[in-house]
């Protein structure tokens, strides 16, 4: 379940896991129950096989959806007022239901929920089994986590998570081979709020494909601020090199700003 000098229990935020076995699970789950004890956190298990903690009981109002957005905003209010530094919840996404959704619908919600883990300032570890997902449809999921863990098979190259309201971290690279799946996740995301800034930083590689998906979702909200924060060096050179900043038809609205 762990590669070589990685241990998921000892990240924070919004992390997916891949596992092989339902034994990969439960040491997950183990670890992770563990070290929230040491550290203080309310550790919250949903879906587990095994009775660990409350999570049999928690199995439904975390159900798909609002109930899981919802029921982790309750929880973290809850874990506050019961004087515990934080909370972390393991959730098995297949017990849950995810496996029915196809892959453009686990971007979209593991983009609102990474949104509210950022916001609430919770743990939310999302455990894939696979075996319960297809290699494409973990690989699109892990997308949407910032941090991730054990055997993507399908990892489609780049990461993209909320660092807090209407901002958004991107990295790994992007390219044609994923520029279909970025541009979904910056449709979601663009649809969450009026301003949206997006950081580069982390980013290594970004070609015309993917600079290409910025004019086209930012000509698709007219009316979304879109601040892109340090892109790589060749960026503004390309961008103005193959016209994507230059006024048009189809780009008389865009309002992007960009920031080195």
């Amino acid at each position: 379940m762990r590669a070589a000098g990685q241990d998921p229990t000892m990240s924070y935020g919004h992390i997916g896991v891949v596992v092989d076995s339902p034994e990969d699970h439960d040491e997950l789950v183990g670890l992770s129950r563990a070290r929230g004890g040491r550290a203080g956190e309310k550790v919250i298990v949903v879906g587990s096989a095994e009775p660990w903690g409350r999570g049999a009981d928690l199995l439904a109002p975390f159900s798909l959806g609002a109930g899981l957005v919802g029921g982790l905003r309750t929880e973290v209010s809850l874990a506050q007022r019961e004087g515990f530094r934080g909370l972390r919840v393991v959730a098995d996404m297949q017990e849950l239901g995810l496996d029915s959704l196809s892959a453009r619908e686990l971007v979209e919600f593991e983009l609102d929920l990474d949104r509210v883990v950022s916001e609430a300032g919770a743990t939310m570890v999302c455990v894939y089994r696979n075996g319960g997902f297809t290699p494409g449809e973990v690989g699109a999921a892990m997308c949407a986590h910032p941090l991730g863990f054990g055997a993507n098979r399908d990892d489609r190259g780049f990461r993209m998570g909320s660092a807090g309201r209407g901002e958004w971290r991107v990295s790994g690279e992007i390219d044609g081979h994923n520029a279909d799946l970025f541009e979904l996740a910056m449709q979601t995301a663009a649809g969450m709020s009026a301003r949206m800034r997006l950081t580069f930083d982390d980013l290594r590689f970004i070609d015309v494909a993917g600079m290409r998906v910025l004019a086209r979702v930012a000509a698709a909200f007219p009316d979304l601020r879109l601040t892109l924060v340090d892109p790589p060096a060749s960026f503004l050179r390309c961008w103005e090199v193959f016209g994507l900043g230059t006024p048009g038809p189809a780009r008389a609205k865009m309002r992007v700003e960009l920031l080195r």
